[in-house]
């Protein structure tokens, strides 16, 4: 859903020399992330985590994170990627399976029984 579009556009912007579709690739790229970002924020899942049966709480909640959390969270993640994606492997070894973004913004990723493939959550 996210890399047939951006594949498209970089395509075109290969083609043309274009700044204009390397701009909307871009913004592509950054909406699609927000979108489920909020997503995870407002009910827990995106179509991905929804499919393999993950959801996004907050640790001392168990409650949805927020849109606002979500994206802070999504944000981090980069710090996850910097120090050499160590970050990532965080959930190896720690007791609570969190990356570091997680351990920052105070969210866990618990198991819930898998949906079908969808790209907006059922309420």
């Amino acid at each position: 859903m996210i890399f047939i579009p951006s594949l498209i556009l970089d395509i075109l912007t290969g083609a043309t020399g274009s700044v204009v579709f390397e701009i909307l690739g871009y913004f592509w790229g950054i909406g699609m992330w927000v979108w489920f970002s909020v997503q995870v924020g407002t009910t827990g899942t995106s179509p991905g985590m929804r499919t393999v049966g993950l959801k996004c709480v907050g640790k001392s909640t168990g409650q949805t994170l927020g849109a606002g959390m979500a994206i802070a969270r999504w944000l981090l993640h980069i710090i996850d990627s910097l120090i050499c994606l160590i970050g990532w492997l965080f959930p190896l070894w720690d007791s609570e399976r969190q990356t570091l973004a997680d351990k920052i913004i105070g969210s866990v990723v618990v198991r819930e029984p898998a949906q079908g493939f969808s790209l907006m959550p059922k309420r």
